[in-house]
């Protein structure tokens, strides 16, 4: 008797996730609502500055080939040994074909998978990664060394710059933010992403 409800509840989760899927294509009809991968964010923590943030640097600019930014410490911990003002880590943003091209390659890591927690309702996405050298193209050099960064991507539509532009902002309508279901399902068409609940070893 489980079985079979179990097996209904999957069937009715199924064809409300295909109507929803079918609604998003409708929408995406109308070019102010078709959505497009914004930006990646890729960022490494370091906690210190010196030869460290350096080399944490170098990882980003081979990745990117951008030159990375370095992020500052809000506040003092004295446990940590960090100083307001003193830097603690390197960032760098990608944006454009370079971005949809550096996600690919991000996504390869765990084998297009994604975890279903990692989605908010603003259209952002993000995940760890514990080695970098685990990414496509990338070769170990051991005067680097091994370095873990996380990822940050954005999911909008046309029309999100009159938030941030500097002569009359104005608030962008809920609506037009693209929601947490939509996020991933445009990651599944154009990205060939799986979503996941948990990220399981696949050999």
């Amino acid at each position: 008797m489980k079985s079979e409800v179990s097996a209904d509840s999957k069937k009715a989760k199924a064809a409300k996730l295909k109507k929803s899927e079918q609604n998003f294509e409708a929408d995406w009809k109308n070019p102010m609502r078709f959505p497009y991968l914004e930006k990646i964010v890729l960022n490494i923590g370091v906690g210190t500055g010196g030869e460290e943030l350096e080399r944490a640097s170098q990882v980003l600019e081979d990745l990117t080939k951008q030159k990375p930014v370095r992020r500052l410490a809000k506040k003092s911990v004295k446990e940590w040994g960090i100083r307001q003002g003193g830097p603690i880590g390197v960032m760098v943003t990608v944006r454009g074909e370079a971005a949809i091209r550096l996600l690919k390659r991000l996504l390869i890591v765990y084998n297009n998978r994604i975890l279903r927690r990692s989605f908010d309702d603003y259209g952002n996405f993000s995940f760890g990664i514990d080695e970098h050298i685990s990414i496509p193209g990338v070769e170990y050099d051991s005067t680097i060394g091994i370095w873990g960064l996380n990822m940050s991507g954005r999911i909008v539509r046309k029309g999100m710059r009159v938030r941030t532009r500097r002569k009359k902002q104005t608030k962008i309508k809920k609506d037009h933010y693209v929601k947490r279901e939509e996020t991933q399902y445009f990651l599944k068409k154009f990205f060939k992403a799986r979503i996941v609940r948990r990220l399981e070893i696949e050999y």
